[in-house]
């Protein structure tokens, strides 16, 4: 994949310095790293939200859900928060409304 970005003539001209830096294979090592990491969090930011990951709360909440209905959570609410938030939506009310019995609990 390839994607052509613009940056300001600036960050242009430190990026051509940097070029250079890096044919020091330490140096290179150590960029590519740091690279990586900002790149990686930076993407996952900008993503859309649906395809995001689930967060920590929604998934903990799907996963209680899907134990006291008996059901596996699906791949793809495990996957994105898209689905995520329509299989919330589609069992979450069904657990609140049903009776304690039916919810797991011991009476």
């Amino acid at each position: 994949m390839s994607l052509e970005l613009y940056v300001s003539d600036r960050l242009e001209e430190a990026l051509t310095i940097q070029y250079e830096r890096i044919k020091d294979r330490n140096v290179r090592d150590t960029f590519v790293r740091k690279l990586e990491k900002q790149l990686d969090r930076l993407l996952a930011e900008s993503i859309d939200w649906d395809i995001k990951q689930p967060t920590d709360a929604q998934l903990s909440y799907a996963t209680l859900i899907a134990k006291q209905m008996g059901i596996p959570l699906p791949v793809e609410a495990r996957k994105y928060r898209f689905h995520t938030a329509m299989f919330l939506e589609t069992y979450a009310s069904r657990i609140r409304e049903a009776p304690d019995t039916e919810k797991g609990s011991a009476a």
